[in-house]
């Protein structure tokens, strides 16, 4: 039986070889994805589709949206994605069907060299390559805040980089990420007394969310050195995909020096904030002015260009004299050229964003 067992696995091994759509010159070359799979690829890859959350974002940052060859229906005029603002012509791409996976059949009459696929499981890897005879790739799509997983995200951008023979595009835009959060911390360093009390609230995952939706891991405070409130909540309760939330009761206990609101969320907080009502009357940042809105940043997994320019403005409120020299239309739009090239921000500010909140505004 254990004979039977392992000739069947080297069976599969072959057959799913062999599924494998091989280039016309038969040069091929393996790379090893983020889930530890060995990927046989062409030796040019030059047609590609990126699925489910956040692998099309990975490789537009890369400079290949013109190599991409269609695109899940999730992205059609979804203009509120920096990379559809920046490439409005990747909505005239064909379709290759429902987020979160694209359909098998059209993304074989895509016709790409290689898929890439994130938030996927080895299995759910392997069944697209075998159903579609296209090498599929895996990358992660992970928070910014936590390094281990900055590591994650960087180490996908290589691989990009590797496949699609542009190193250099991978390693250029890995240093000017690091350098720009080595300056926000060199900027936001001051003694740890002085470090003012944070809280964001309104953080959305997949929809709408009121002021007890926040992120314990908020790269806007970590990169700040900023002391978020909710930092030492139990990590059970913490989720990158669900998101995390707090009991308004609690927040009035941990009363923030500032209050930050996820633009998404701000008709509802500005319910929650209402005259009359706990967090109006308890809350020291809302009587002494300290609430500011900070742009919505998830949306089919982390906008992390959006991120960045967050963690500039939460910076020059915290601390004005330290980031006196900087104007946030002008470093959003470096930003924002330093992963796609073009300085877009026009497109995507709305008269919410980085907004002070007032004693007026929640009359």
């Amino acid at each position: 039986m254990r004979i039977f067992g392992i000739l069947s696995l080297v069976l599969s091994f072959f057959l799913l070889s062999a599924c494998i759509r091989q280039p016309k010159n038969s040069n091929v070359r393996a790379v090893e994805d983020m889930l530890w799979r060995t990927v046989m690829i062409p030796e040019k890859v030059e047609r590609i589709v990126g699925i489910r959350a956040g692998s099309l974002r990975l490789l537009v940052y890369m400079n290949l949206a013109k190599n991409v060859v269609g695109i899940e229906d999730g992205d059609k005029l979804n203009l509120k994605r920096p990379y559809l603002s920046a490439f409005p012509e990747l909505d005239c791409l064909p379709r290759i069907g429902p987020l979160m996976g694209g359909d098998a059949e059209l993304i074989i009459n895509a016709r790409p060299d290689v898929i890439f696929t994130a938030y996927s499981t080895v299995g759910e890897a392997d069944d697209l390559q075998l159903k579609t005879g296209i090498p599929v790739i895996a990358l992660e799509c992970p928070e910014l805040g936590i390094s281990a997983a900055r590591d994650s995200l960087y180490a996908s951008l290589r691989l990009i980089g590797s496949v699609m023979q542009r190193e250099e595009r991978a390693d250029s835009l890995i240093t000017a990420m690091e350098e720009m959060i080595h300056e926000l911390e060199l900027r936001s360093s001051v003694a740890e007394a002085r470090r003012p009390s944070v809280y964001v609230g309104g953080v959305a995952y997949g929809a709408m969310k009121d002021i007890a939706s926040t992120q314990p891991y908020y790269p806007p405070f970590i990169f700040t050195k900023a002391n978020n409130v909710v930092s030492s909540i139990d990590r059970r309760l913490v989720s990158h995909v669900k998101g995390t939330y707090v009991d308004k009761e609690q927040l009035m206990v941990w009363n923030p020096d500032y209050l930050f609101i996820d633009e998404s969320g701000l008709s509802l907080i500005l319910e929650d904030l209402k005259p009359g009502r706990g967090l109006y009357e308890n809350l020291d940042a809302v009587s002494r002015g300290n609430v500011f809105t900070l742009m919505p940043y998830n949306n089919y997994a982390v906008n992390y260009e959006l991120v960045l320019i967050n963690c500039w403005f939460t910076g020059k409120i915290l601390y004005p004299e330290a980031f006196a020299d900087m104007e946030i239309d002008a470093k959003a739009n470096d930003i924002l050229k330093l992963f796609f090239g073009k300085p877009v921000f026009s497109e995507l500010v709305t008269e919410n964003s980085f907004r002070h909140i007032t004693k007026d505004d929640l009359r």
